[in-house]
């Protein structure tokens, strides 16, 4: 993931006209009158734009948008750095024909949006909108089957932490339960915490235990 820590739902909340001028843009494009234009164009809706050719390295995390020049990844072999995997930000491309090979690099790297070129500025406020909001629906259910995943795993290791101390001291589930509760506790700690430890002690005396 991006982060150690866990963001909000508030950070991906769905976003309005207004909300436009909090957007953060990076234009990855060699210069060119389109390239003038539609920066202008941007600037006149309201958004903060970068410009920036070849493709930066790294793309800033700050970053909402990156709309980029689909035709030199293809035919020049430019490199863009993009994790379309788990992408950070809405990924336009701009493109001036379409052939097949254009079309798969564009599928291949999860574009969220095509502008066309010659430029027609018409249409490009609501892909910005439709794109950004699809993009924070997605990481707003990625956020939650990471919580939901994270809570079926701290269940599985609080269950397995209670019938090792189960099996070890002869006890209830209930008793087992209260120990690791209590140990939680007493070290101000959480229980899932206490359960991790637990199953990591007993792996390393089960695997000593074997040499």
């Amino acid at each position: 993931m991006r982060s150690c820590s866990t963001p909000s739902d508030d950070a991906f909340g769905p976003i309005v006209v207004k909300d436009l001028r909090t957007l953060r843009v990076l234009l990855l494009q060699p210069e060119s009158c389109e390239g003038d234009e539609l920066l202008q164009h941007l600037h006149r809706i309201g958004c903060s734009v970068r410009r920036a050719w070849p493709p930066l390295n790294v793309i800033p995390k700050e970053v909402d948008i990156v709309f980029v020049s689909a035709r030199p990844l293809v035919e020049d072999g430019v490199e863009l750095h993009w994790n379309a995997d788990d992408p950070q930000a809405v990924l336009i491309a701009i493109v001036d024909y379409e052939n097949p090979i254009i079309v798969e690099k564009m599928l291949r790297l999860r574009a969220q949006a095509v502008i066309g070129l010659p430029l027609q500025t018409f249409g490009i406020l609501s892909s910005i909108l439709l794109s950004v909001n699809n993009h924070r629906r997605e990481m707003r259910l990625r956020l939650r089957v990471e919580r939901l995943s994270a809570k079926l795993k701290a269940q599985r290791d609080i269950d397995k932490a209670k019938a090792i101390l189960m099996t070890a001291n002869k006890v209830s589930e209930e008793v087992a339960y209260n120990t690791l509760r209590g140990h939680a506790m007493s070290k101000r700690t959480t229980i899932e915490a206490v359960a991790a430890s637990l199953i990591e002690a007993s792996d390393v005396l089960h695997l000593s235990s074997k040499e």
